[in-house]
């Protein structure tokens, strides 16, 4: 049996012992949206919402319908950027009734008559709840990556994700598999233009993000507002940001890391207002992942405060040549017999967001609703793998990984604002 076919069998028994969903058949499907604009509804609005929803609004004829998060400030100021946008384009404002604030808010969106479809932008350790809630009530997902922070939850999407096969569509925010230039780059590796893959070098070099606590919070508002820089509620830097990039691995081996080694610290983020010690990101990690055919992919970032030097990029090196793909563009291949370098295509990550809600909202319209959770929770639970090797020290295998069915505990006393299970993105 080849190692693709024992990692599929295994991504179906795991999706299958997750929680049971009941489904309900999506008017979105049925119903009169294949002729007709989306209503979207929007699940976290903060950064990523506002910007996700904004390329629901300018690149289709999407609406958004519907807002929920637990920030009354978030809600105001999206729903006035939102409002500003449609009216633009002649279509209707957010109605007063479906803007809906606290932990539940999430399944009053779900809920509601008004929403075909739904975007997730809450902090990843609720999308598992909140994809869940989606796929339950027929409505189709937009969902972040990471799909979780931690194994149980990958778990849970996939099992949301088999619910939803044929039914709804889910795509999960992984926009470099829609940019021209990666796509020109994979295809050639997976053509055999550089050969067989025997080495990989990834990095994800960036800033550190700016601080959301203001003077006065409570301990909890400050840590869902600071949610980035909390292990449970991000994943960690290496699990929420540095996905992509693990991603794209993934899909030019088409396969997941079989082990990992590591190691990460906190060279200078010491404390962030409202995070515990214990749940701190980590600011740097340092890894090596191991793939099908002991192919060795050397993984290094940070998230430092240096604003003038942001660099990502992935590198393949095969037999016959290499592959290089940097998210400054462009992806270039350099074959062995020639000597120089080929151009695979322009990189732009900001057209390729646009790309990928344009084919979400199509497929929904056509029919053919693409279904991205399993490709989401494997690249999820192959970050998840070096956080743990690098957060132990010690080598993490990803059979060992699966059978923990690992669980992070918020630890979170959420009855102060209101039964919290969401906050902005």
């Amino acid at each position: 049996m080849s190692h693709n076919q024992k990692r599929r069998d295994f991504l179906r028994t795991a999706a299958a012992t997750g929680t049971g969903l009941l489904f309900i058949p999506s008017r979105s499907v049925f119903g009169s949206t294949a002729n007709s604009a989306i209503n979207v509804g929007v699940i976290g609005c903060g950064g990523r919402g506002n910007y996700i929803g904004e390329w629901f609004i300018k690149g289709t004829e999407s609406r958004v319908s519907a807002l929920a998060d637990v920030f009354d400030d978030r809600l105001e100021s999206t729903r006035t950027h939102f409002n500003k946008l449609q009216d633009e384009r002649s279509r209707a404002q957010i109605a007063p009734e479906n803007i809906f604030r606290g932990g539940h808010s999430f399944e009053k969106v779900v809920a509601s008559k008004d929403v075909d479809a739904v975007i997730v932008t809450s902090p990843p350790y609720f999308h598992p709840e909140h994809l869940e809630a989606a796929v339950d009530a027929g409505k189709h997902v937009y969902l972040e990556k990471p799909v979780g922070t931690d194994v149980a939850g990958c778990k849970r999407v996939m099992k949301a994700g088999e619910k939803a096969k044929g039914k709804v569509a889910i795509h999960v925010g992984f926009q470099k598999r829609y940019d021209v230039g990666y796509k020109g780059a994979i295809a050639r590796i997976h053509a055999g233009e550089i050969g067989p893959v025997s080495l990989g070098q990834t990095f994800y070099y960036t800033n550190d993000l700016d601080r959301q606590n203001k003077p006065g919070m409570s301990p909890l508002e400050a840590r869902l507002r600071n949610w980035v820089f909390d292990q449970a509620l991000s994943g960690d830097i290496l699990v929420e940001q540095n996905i992509h990039i693990i991603d794209v691995v993934n899909w030019a081996l088409k396969s997941h890391p079989i082990k990992a080694v590591g190691t990460c610290g906190r060279t200078i983020r010491k404390s962030v207002e409202g995070i515990p010690e214990a749940t701190l990101t980590h600011d740097f990690f340092i890894l090596t992942f191991v793939y099908p055919g002991d192919v060795h992919i050397s993984f290094n970032s940070n998230q430092f405060r240096n604003r003038a030097y942001r660099v990502q990029g992935e590198r393949f090196f095969g037999t016959l040549g290499v592959s290089e793909t940097m998210q400054s563009g462009p992806a270039t291949i350099i074959l062995n017999k020639e000597g120089q370098k080929e151009d695979a295509g322009p990189v732009n990550l900001d057209k390729a967001v646009g790309d990928k809600i344009t084919a979400f909202i199509d497929g929904i319209k056509s029919g053919n609703l693409d279904n991205q959770a399993e490709q989401g929770a494997e690249s999820t639970l192959s970050a998840i793998l070096g956080r743990m090797a690098a957060t132990s020290g010690k080598e993490a295998t990803w059979d060992k990984m699966i059978k923990t069915n690992d669980k992070w505990d918020l630890k979170m006393n959420l009855d102060s604002l209101g039964t919290v299970t969401t906050a902005s993105r």
